[in-house]
């Protein structure tokens, strides 16, 4: 089974807003670039397979947004043989801080994963109509589609509001590989769609605990899948008071703890 991590943009201190979505919750989960380095050098030490899904690796490393550091990531993990899935905000090609659809294409053509990770990048996805679920999935796919000349076969959640609509709207869209938030190496499967979880990195992860995710440790991941259930029910129960807590916790929260 495959553990597969979440990055965003890699984004130097201060240059934060300049990369994907600007503000201090989307920074968060921005790391700097010596700190990346940091995180791919500690997972190569393990010797463990890195890779795209398909190929079932024991590691996948995985990029959402679309964010304009995109390329920089990919070279770093070509530079250790690597290939990974970026996972791009087709609403927000070509605009500033985000990838071009030239830079799309390059990312393609360079062996890498480009899939979609939503058109608008609806902040909670799972509270969305089935009709604007397929809107959402549908138009990403046909503009990426646009974009590569053949539409991507993987999509991954924005937001990490999951639901079985969701799963099932990106299903009837075409998509056959759906990532989510969710901290698991299990797959299952739904209507022919694969859905796999992933491990969410933040700035303040240390690179000892994305080495953690990768070799299968299980203290590590036992302790994330108990905080994702508890982010998960407080979204069901209160998208506006979890948003709330969200933004408190980004503004106390600052890179250099290990989380």
């Amino acid at each position: 089974m495959t553990a597969a991590l979440i990055y965003h943009d890699i984004a130097p201190i201060g240059a934060q807003d300049e990369y994907g979505f600007p503000g201090p919750v989307a920074a968060r989960y921005k790391l700097e670039p010596a700190r990346f380095e940091e995180h791919l050098d500690a997972i190569a030490s393990l010797r463990v397979s890195v890779g795209l899904i398909g190929d079932r690796p024991q590691a996948a490393l995985t990029f959402d947004d679309g964010g304009a550091s995109a390329l920089g990531a990919a070279e770093a993990l070509e530079r250790r043989g690597w290939r990974g899935h970026f996972f791009v905000t087709t609403g927000r090609v070509g605009t500033p801080g985000f990838l071009s659809a030239d830079e799309v294409r390059e990312l393609s053509r360079r062996g890498h994963d480009v899939g979609s990770h939503s058109d608008s990048h609806p902040t909670y996805m799972g509270s969305l109509s089935r009709a604007e679920l397929a809107t959402e999935w549908r138009r990403s796919r046909e503009v990426l589609g646009e974009i590569l000349g053949t539409p991507p076969q993987s999509a991954a959640v924005p937001g990490g509001f999951l639901s079985e609509a969701v799963i099932g709207e990106a299903a009837g869209a075409g998509y056959r590989v759906l990532m989510t938030s969710q901290p698991s190496v299990r797959p299952r499967d739904h209507d022919g769609l694969q859905v796999h979880g992933r491990f969410t990195i933040w700035a303040a992860t240390a690179p000892a605990r994305a080495a953690a995710y990768a070799r299968g440790d299980l203290p590590a991941r036992a302790e994330m899948w108990l905080a994702w259930q508890t982010k998960t029910v407080s979204k069901r129960l209160s998208p506006a008071v979890y948003e709330y807590l969200r933004r408190r916790w980004a503004q106390l929260k600052r890179p250099g703890s290990a989380l």
